[in-house]
């Protein structure tokens, strides 16, 4: 899916300095969802160039119905406050 996204989008993925990840909580689904996205995302990317992955999970727990725009609002935040 990442990769599909990259590619619609026509971002460059070394450009891309922030991810704000689903972050499952899990010794499973977490190293294979950043995996996926160093995959993607690391590919031509220079040393030192690097990409943050947060997770609002880990700071507010799950939302459930609202855990969308709280990933959103945070991703936002992020930007915004650099």
């Amino acid at each position: 899916m990442v990769s599909r996204a990259i590619d619609v989008s026509g971002v460059d993925p070394a450009s891309i300095g922030f991810v704000e990840a689903h972050g499952t909580g899990t010794s499973v689904g977490d190293p294979i969802e950043s995996l996926a996205l160093g995959a993607v995302l690391g590919r031509d990317r220079s040393d030192g160039q690097r990409c943050l992955i947060g997770s609002v999970k880990t700071n507010i727990g799950h939302l459930e119905g609202a855990a969308g725009i709280a990933g959103f609002i945070k991703a936002t935040l992020t930007a915004q406050h650099g």
